[in-house]
């Protein structure tokens, strides 16, 4: 439902320099439902380097506010 929502948003948003989740725009291209292959690259490469175990990326509407 999430995919669904952002790609509404998306498509019907006002403002180009707001859009509905930039990070979305990063990771996945646009509204391609799996991560870019250049996402995937980054996300290994953090890992690999030992600063995380792993990268979690999150929706807007799924952060509490802090």
């Amino acid at each position: 439902m999430g995919k669904l929502s952002y790609g509404y948003r998306k498509l019907t948003a006002k403002d180009p320099d707001k859009p509905a989740c930039a990070a979305c725009d990063i990771t996945h291209g646009g509204l391609h439902l799996d991560e870019t292959a250049q996402w995937k690259a980054a996300k290994a490469e953090v890992v690999k380097s030992g600063a995380v175990k792993d990268v979690k990326q999150f929706h807007r509407d799924e952060l509490d506010g802090e």
